[in-house]
């Protein structure tokens, strides 16, 4: 047994279903939400949802991949408790985020978890852990409405230990309008929370800055002709084009655009979903020159370029951009908590309070981590990483290396 809680399975599937959680006492612990009770010699187990399958399972994978490099250095224990990581794919959907955490919900001895990569897959999967009594800590994602003041109650178990989009959309526009000399800009979003509350903020902040958007556009995800869109765009004579869709969108965008007289000289700006060699795969010759906001990882903590050699080692090969460095982060954040809300009997069995265990988490501040020192506010903002402009400078997907292709342009 557990921990009680008042709702049903049907109910916990319910994306944005409050439920009423029952109080409980096991052992030494009572909480309000429940007790997880873990016996002497199993592990404690720890959900990750993140995206292993599409065209950004690069991503995914090295974030999964970071968190196993935090319990590893953790000695694999928390608390004297084997650590396990159970992984579930995401995708990048919404239908992905709801399939993973429903399956990582029904297992009543997971304590937490950490992920998901994309706002879509936590706009349908955190209310669904936060109804089992799961708190998550993002490493992927950044859209603003997750931790809104007033965002749902299913989403006050959902922390992030990645950038808000708020603190990207500001920095992509100054970047734009002040070093850059931007002043027209046009915008396309799919449609996800994560592009489509990205565009509207860096619209806002663009347009504060004494900027104009002249075009405001939104495709599909399964679009594979943007020309109509395209062409629409060139009527405004944009001198950007700010665009944080993912892979197979900025393919198909760089490629038709050179279709498009008088985009000829228009600049394009992506986000950090792209941030891999898949783009160049994707966009051939014409990544050449294409710009994504990012994480700045050479500006991560100096135990970053050690754990990238760790990464290596352990798997045969680099991280892509600071995916990996948020995967860990998660991680990290996580087993402190556990550390501070878990209590043991005189047989030696693990107990975590439910409740405990995200206010431990929310509690966090000064922690020092990969990305920088974790500090969580009162919305589950946790993000100590820092932004940079990266650009593209050839179409060899195998040249794919951080600071040389992309290389950092700004600042």
């Amino acid at each position: 047994m557990t921990r009680t809680l008042a709702c049903t399975a049907a109910l916990a599937a319910s994306l944005l279903a409050t439920c009423a959680f029952a109080a409980e006492t096991l052992g030494p612990v009572t909480d309000e939400i429940g007790v997880v009770k873990i016996t002497k010699g199993d592990p404690i187990l720890i959900g990750g949802y993140s995206s292993q399958s599409g065209g950004d399972t690069n991503q995914g994978i090295d974030e999964l991949r970071g968190a196993e490099l935090a319990i590893l250095d953790n000695e694999g224990t928390v608390l004297g408790f084997e650590v396990q990581l159970l992984g579930e794919d995401a995708q990048c959907t919404a239908e992905g985020g709801q399939t993973a955490a429903t399956k990582i919900a029904g297992n009543p001895q997971v304590v937490a978890v950490i992920g998901p990569t994309c706002s879509s897959g936590a706009r349908a999967g955190a209310p669904i852990l936060w109804n089992a009594g799961m708190p998550s800590v993002a490493f992927g994602a950044t859209a603003p409405a997750l931790t809104a003041a007033d965002r749902p109650d299913g989403f006050k178990g959902f922390l992030r230990v990645v950038p808000n989009d708020l603190l990207g959309a500001d920095f992509t526009a100054t970047y734009a309008f002040e070093n850059l000399g931007v002043k027209t800009a046009a915008t396309i979003h799919d449609g996800s929370p994560y592009t489509e509350q990205l565009v509207r903020a860096f619209e806002k902040d663009f347009t504060e800055l004494g900027g104009t958007i002249v075009s405001s556009e939104a495709v599909s995800p399964t679009d594979t002709d943007l020309r109509p869109v395209l062409t629409r765009i060139s009527t405004k004579k944009p001198e950007l084009i700010f665009t944080p869709v993912f892979t197979s969108t900025v393919g198909f965008l760089l490629r038709q655009k050179t279709e498009i007289t008088d985009l000829a000289g228009t600049q394009v700006i992506g986000g950090e979903g792209v941030f891999s060699a898949n783009v160049i795969e994707a966009a051939g010759p014409n990544v050449v020159g294409l710009r994504i906001v990012g994480p700045s990882t050479d500006l991560f903590s100096d135990r970053f370029p050690v754990f990238v050699e760790a990464f290596k080692s352990e798997f045969g090969e680099a991280p892509v951009g600071g995916f990996s460095a948020y995967g860990y982060d998660s991680m990290l954040l996580t087993l402190k908590a556990i550390e501070t809300a878990g209590k043991t009997d005189d047989e030696g069995n693990l107990y975590i309070g439910r409740k405990a265990l995200y206010d431990a988490m929310m509690a966090t501040k000064d922690l020092p981590a990969l990305t920088g020192t974790l500090a969580c506010d009162e919305f589950g903002d946790c993000s100590a990483a820092t932004y940079a402009i990266w650009e593209f400078v050839s179409d060899d997907a195998s040249t794919f290396a951080p600071g040389e292709n992309p290389k950092r342009v700004y600042p």
